[in-house]
C-alpha cells in the first residue's frame, strides 16, 4: 500500500471501530473508551512516525 492509501484508510478503519464499539457496547461503555484512546494513539502514530517512512 502506498501513503495515499494508508491517509485514506487507517482513519477509515479508526472510525469502523468505534462505530462497532458503540453499536455492541453501547455509547457509555468502557469498550468505547479503550477503543478511542487505542485508536487514536494509532492515528497519532502513524501520522507523527509511520508515514514518514512509506513511499508515495
Amino acid at each position: 500500500m502506498n501513503r495515499r492509501t494508508l491517509d485514506i484508510a487507517v482513519p477509515l478503519v479508526f472510525a469502523a471501530a468505534m462505530a462497532v464499539a458503540v453499536m455492541v457496547v453501547g455509547a457509555g461503555g468502557t469498550a468505547v473508551r479503550v477503543v478511542a484512546v487505542v485508536g487514536g494513539m494509532g492515528i497519532a502514530l502513524y501520522y507523527a512516525a509511520l508515514r514518514k517512512n512509506i513511499s508515495q
